[in-house]
């Protein structure tokens, strides 16, 4: 018998029976359908993230240091703050876009005329944080060295802030207040994002870039009297000397603090050390971007696992359609008994029917792939508001598993077909 006898055959069986065919193909459209959507739409957010985390920690650096005060420290982190600062701005200024201090208070009260919002981070900065940050001026004007210098009462706000607490006027010039402190707006920041990039507008609100301020730092002993700055935010000029910065920075706060490592000390040693030293403290200076390679991984990783879960539905999907098979060798016993008994061989037998399962398999595939096409790109658009376009290779590999899963569960069954005895085949009612 030629090939395409035999499909057509499988293609004959199949519509016969079209209840009972549907039934056994769903196991593996839902399959194919949960490897392609899962798969797709985990990509295509993990892309973001990746791309929102590559735009925010492109060629920046972070400094973080803290000098235990609290324990006796010889050198205060006010006076680090201001070496660390002249140290960047002057000795090292060929190799820098920008440095400020950085710090953040959260859900902070903001209000203007009867108008109230939470804003998510209150920035304390200088005049080169928007410069560090990627940030931008829309309208008005940033903070300034001498709003810096003064401990002027000025604030720049973020885009959905203007649009939350000002709607359609102007605002600047207008006073706001802060924890019940007036502070004048100077600027705006450009928008950087919108709803669609956080899927819901809810959460746009709630965790958007947007939904900032910045005050200069000197400000901050007006908001939070106790308040210490010991970070900073350095924006390098190249990506190429991220890393030379970073041992430098690290060599620079070395002569100021004597920093204790807990991974190679046992707490017998770390005490007796700060009896005995009164340059305590710690200190981590890194660039953001060498964590994107780890961050990737992660998520590749995420995809592989749920790969292999949404898999499960495929091996679920061929069980089906073997235990189906089974049920149509039974069926077909006295079919298979007259094959035989005019001559068809063995390998004719096992043929038919992994092409019938195969072809039951594929077929289910083929809806998979459709059906998977829709599910990726409503439930992108749904729930992460991205366009989640289907992942091809993952399309491959999920219809190519299906015809596998066929192949795989019809073995067994058409060996058993093939095994039967064309006499006790014969006998069968």
């Amino acid at each position: 018998m030629k090939l395409w006898q035999s499909v057509r055959m499988a293609f004959q069986t199949l519509l016969a029976k079209k209840g009972r065919s549907f039934l056994t193909m769903l196991g593996t459209v839902i399959g194919v359908t949960a490897v392609i959507a899962l798969v797709s739409v985990t990509k295509a957010q993990n892309a973001a993230n990746v791309d929102l985390w590559r735009r925010l920690s492109e060629n920046v650096v972070t400094v973080y240091f803290d000098s235990y005060e609290w324990m006796g420290g010889s050198t205060p982190d006010a006076v680090i703050a201001r070496e660390l600062s002249n140290y960047l701005n002057l000795d090292l200024s060929h190799m820098t876009q920008g440095v400020s201090p950085y710090y953040s208070d959260y859900e902070k009260q903001i209000k203007w005329g009867e108008r109230q919002i939470t804003i998510r981070p209150l920035y304390y900065g200088n005049e080169q944080f928007a410069a560090s940050q990627g940030f931008e001026i829309d309208r008005g004007r940033d903070i300034s060295y001498m709003d810096v210098e003064r401990a002027n009462p000025v604030v720049v706000i973020g885009h959905l802030v203007a649009q939350q607490l000002f709607s359609y006027q102007e605002p600047i010039g207008e006073e706001i207040y802060i924890q019940g402190l007036p502070f004048t707006v100077v600027g705006v920041f450009r928008q950087r994002e919108t709803p669609s990039s956080w899927g819901n507008e809810q959460d746009y609100y709630t965790y958007s870039e947007d939904n900032m301020i910045l005050i200069p730092h000197t400000t901050s002993r007006y908001i939070n009297p106790s308040l210490v700055i010991n970070q900073y935010i350095i924006k390098v000029t190249d990506p190429d000397t991220a890393f030379e910065l970073v041992d430098l920075v690290k060599d620079f706060l070395s002569t100021m603090i004597t920093a204790v490592d807990y991974n190679t000390m046992t707490q017998a040693e770390i005490d007796d050390f700060y009896r005995n030293n009164q340059q305590t403290g710690w200190y981590d200076v890194y660039a953001q971007f060498q964590y994107l390679e780890d961050m990737t991984e992660a998520e590749n990783a995420q995809t592989r696992t749920l790969s292999l879960i949404a898999a499960i539905s495929l091996v679920v999907g061929g069980i089906g359609i073997m235990n189906i098979m089974l049920v149509t060798v039974t069926e077909r016993t006295r079919e298979i008994g007259v094959r035989k008994a005019i001559g068809a061989p063995r390998r004719t037998i096992v043929t038919q029917f992994l092409i019938e399962a195969t072809v039951l398999s594929g077929s289910g595939g083929i809806l998979g792939v459709l059906v998977g096409f829709v599910v990726t790109l409503y439930w992108g658009k749904i729930q992460y508001g991205i366009i989640a376009a289907p992942d091809l290779p993952i399309t491959a590999i999920a219809f190519g598993g299906s015809l596998l899963m066929g192949i795989l569960f019809g073995i067994y069954p058409a060996f058993k077909a093939a095994s039967l005895q064309p006499v006790d085949a014969l006998r069968t009612e």
